[in-house]
């Protein structure tokens, strides 16, 4: 009989088919009659189709070459070579059940009915070889435990009904029409590796079986030949959103929660803790996390009260809210440790093996504030792209001493103080102030994924000053601005033909401005649209040319006398749909983030409304910005700091919370750059749409009415994936791991934003040389002039010649609110 033959045979030998049952008065699922001389039937013919084959008989086998691993912790399970009792926290009530029903429960649990089901997703996944590439971390449970006999690992669908999640979309597949969400759970119970997970936790192999012997009483424990230990404690059930088949592919999105049990708040609501809003959240976020095409993950263990127990978690509670003064941040661990004698007994770094299990090597979002989570996932091997805290609007009054004092102890939080810091960071000299310390990490080797290599910069400044004198052979460059995406002699007819004064012409261009730069985010690869006169148009250009034509056809204005003008009453109504016409977007022609985009349009209508200093009382429209920048000019000049409080303050609200509910719009979270003691020093903004607008009105107004804008060197070279991708393709900036150029990342992971703060140190100096290399001064040649002729269309030109697609090296995720 061949190696697999052999295999299957002695695999079907454990399968028994499904018969009736008898429950009895101990609510087993048992026969209650009794059979104690009887034994266990005996098993049915082989029958090899009954169950997959999980594992080659040589993989079970022991490796010499790395000593005790998952390999043999399976194969001992299935001998019954092992410590402890098969039931874990449940062992004492099978005892009990088996002594009532008269069944060997212990040989019963060997055998597998023939109506056993294994869930294709996980089992697809977890016999995959790349996914068990990293199975030689895992050192608490039998990766192959869903086929072992006794079984350790078993899956199942499930719908969950959530009542603080009735408002997710439903998209029929992830939520029902229902608003119950799709999860698979795979519950996990343990078999810990003496050998290997000793090592982990700091001890010695001995060290650790005398612990586990004096609280277990179980002998065997001491017995060196005995590797393998089944704790008496709870496992954890995961709990995944999307195909979870998805994890294979290292270009899907991960949403990760990884949930200690707290029963009193997941379960019954109790809010002296932030446990149960925190698990929601995470919920949330994996259900859109999968709804985006990514897959979420919510493991939960079962380590009630920091595995300390509810008594000890009690007694705690107690102390806390019966001391003198009252419940407070500074006594939360103290009181803890006078009770329970320790402060914590999780062990974090056994956490990721389940991970681990699943294939995942990155986390795009990592919903936990805990720094011994997140550092034991790392030292798993597991790549964190971005850590998300829970929102403010999710924690009550009773739960904020929990939560200072965990951020006291070194939790992670972006909580600040949002107004000092958001003001700070609104100012343009923070841009650069920021993105110079990211630099100065760069130069000494201290980031997380980029290297700067300065040499290859004359490669970066030929490139764009070939474009520039292709484009612009006589070295004058217009300013890069929104204008240059419009069809120049239709934006000269339109202006022609409105009959009205300069200041009015002003205030109708800044309008179409205004819309059109909150338009013009990345379109995707294929998007395109057809104008009225037959053109085929592409990525900006095209979205340019929508904009206009919708601006013209009146969709901005409520106004039918005056079509070409925007107010917000107009705003307010543009729905998804009407966005989704007027773009041309249909399934065969997809355009990136038409949800977000039109969201940005309705907020601009709130946002003029609530500015009636800047954008008028009676009519709201962008446009009024006119008159307030003529009010605060003279000679016809007037300073940059007056249009940047415009847009800064006046659209503020327009960007969208990030998924931590305390950042607003393009201001992102860079953990090498916090400094103790100083709240927001590890936030670096960019403000890429807002000075991409001011870029954009600054020529408009000079164009109608000769307004000036001076001070505009204080604006910054555009964060975005077409300058930061040219920098990337020369080589000035570098990928420590390149295979992040196969992946797909989220705006706010650090590897973006590490690279967008680069770019916009080092297109400073590219333009410093690249004026150098064409004789013209900075006044002959701006910066806004470098990237018009220039950065823009050289990091285009570089990206169509090195791919297909014309893509940016580096893939990140649109919504259509940031690039």
């Amino acid at each position: 009989m061949s190696s697999s033959n052999s295999r299957a045979a002695r695999l079907s030998a454990h399968v028994r088919p499904a018969g009736p049952r008898v429950s009895g008065a101990c609510g087993s699922n048992t026969p209650r009659e009794d059979r104690a001389d009887e034994g266990v039937p005996p098993p049915p013919a082989p029958h090899p189709e009954q169950r997959p084959r999980a594992l080659a008989t040589k993989a079970c086998a022991n490796d010499p070459a790395t000593g005790y691993s998952w390999k043999d912790v399976h194969a001992d399970l299935e001998s019954g070579n092992y410590a402890g009792v098969y039931g874990w926290d449940h062992a004492a009530y099978w005892g009990i059940a088996e002594a009532k029903a008269g069944v060997d429960l212990k040989e019963w649990y060997k055998t597998r009915t023939d109506a056993e089901f294994y869930l294709p997703e996980f089992q697809e996944l977890v016999t995959d070889p790349v996914v068990q590439r990293d199975w030689d971390r895992i050192a608490t449970f039998d990766p192959m435990g869903m086929w072992a006999h006794p079984p350790t690992i078993a899956s199942c669908k499930a719908h969950l009904d959530i009542p603080e999640l009735k408002d997710l979309h439903q998209d029929g597949v992830i939520v029902t029409p229902s608003n119950e969400i799709v999860t698979s759970k795979c519950a996990i119970s343990y078999a810990w590796n003496l050998p290997l997970l000793s090592g982990r936790l700091g001890l010695t192999e001995d060290e650790l079986r005398k612990a586990l012997h004096k609280f277990s009483k179980d002998d065997a424990l001491l017995d060196p030949k005995v590797k393998t230990y089944i704790p008496a404690v709870g496992g954890c059930t995961m709990y995944t959103f999307g195909d979870a088949r998805k994890l294979k592919d290292p270009r899907t999105e991960v949403t990760v929660r990884v949930h200690d049990e707290c029963i009193g708040s997941d379960v019954f609501g109790s809010d002296i803790c932030s446990c149960r809003p925190y698990l929601i959240f995470a919920l949330r976020q994996a259900v859109e996390c999968a709804q985006r095409g990514g897959v979420g993950v919510v493991i939960y263990f079962r380590k009630e009260g920091r595995s300390l127990g509810e008594v000890i978690k009690f007694r705690v509670y107690n102390a806390r809210i019966n001391q003198e003064g009252g419940d407070r941040p500074e006594m939360y661990f103290h009181h803890t440790e006078a009770i329970a004698g320790i402060r914590d007994a999780r062990f974090q770094t056994m956490m990721p093996d389940a991970l681990n299990w699943l294939g995942i090597r990155r986390i795009d979002m990592l919903c936990s504030m805990s720094n011994e989570k997140y550092e034991a996932i790392v030292g798993a091997g597991i790549t964190v792209m971005q850590r998300v805290d829970l929102p403010e609007d999710y924690v009550k009054e009773s739960m904020k001493v929990e939560l200072e004092a965990k951020i006291a102890s070194g939790y992670h939080s972006d909580s600040i103080d949002k107004d000092a810091i958001a003001k700070s960071l609104t100012q343009l000299a923070a841009i650069r102030h920021q993105c110079t310390r990211v630099y100065e990490l760069a130069k000494k080797g201290q980031l997380g994924f980029f290297t700067v290599d300065e040499s290859k910069m004359p490669a970066a400044v030929e490139a764009t000053a070939k474009a520039i004198r292709e484009r612009y052979p006589s070295l004058k460059v217009p300013p890069h601005s929104r204008l240059r995406h419009f069809d120049g002699w239709r934006l000269q007819d339109m202006l022609k033909n409105w009959n009205c004064d300069k200041v009015e012409k002003a205030r109708r261009l800044v309008d179409l401005v205004f819309v059109s730069v909150l338009l013009d985010a990345g379109a995707g690869p294929t998007w395109q649209y057809v104008t009225p006169g037959g053109k085929v148009t592409k990525s900006s250009e095209g979205l340019g040319e929508a904009s206009m034509d919708a601006f013209q056809d009146g969709l901005f204005s409520t106004d039918s006398a005056l079509r070409t003008r925007v107010n917000s009453a107009a705003l307010k109504n543009v729905t998804e749909e009407i966005l989704a016409r007027h773009l041309q977007v249909s399934r065969n022609n997809p355009l990136i983030g038409v949800p977000g985009r039109a969201k940005l349009l309705r907020g601009l209508g709130d946002a003029l409304e609530k500015h009636p200093e800047f954008f008028g009382a009676e009519i709201s429209r962008p446009g009024n910005l006119v008159d307030y920048l003529v009010a605060h000019s003279k000679d016809s000049k007037v300073g940059l700091e007056h249009l940047w409080r415009v847009c800064s303050e006046g659209l503020y609200s327009i960007w969208p919370l990030q998924t931590n509910g305390i950042l607003r719009g393009d201001i992102w979270t860079l953990k090498s750059l916090h400094i103790d003691g100083k709240p927001g020093s590890d936030l670096v903004p960019f403000h890429k749409l807002t000075q991409w607008l001011v870029y954009s009105v600054i020529e408009a107004l000079d164009l109608t009415m000769g307004l000036q804008v001076t001070g505009s060197e204080a604006l910054t070279a555009l964060p975005e994936y077409r300058n930061g991708g040219l920098l990337v393709d020369t080589g000035v900036i570098c990928l420590k791991d390149t295979s992040w150029f196969a992946q797909e990342v989220n705006v706010g992971t650090e590897l973006v934003v590490e690279w967008r703060a680069l770019t916009v140190v080092l297109m400073d100096l590219l333009a410093e040389q690249l004026r150098a290399k064409l004789k013209l001064t900075a006044e002959a040649l701006p910066l806004a002039s470098v990237l018009e002729g220039g950065t823009w269309h050289a990091g285009r030109m570089m990206a169509k010649a090195l791919r297909a697609d014309g893509s940016p090296p580096i893939h990140i995720r649109l919504d259509g609110t940031v690039f």
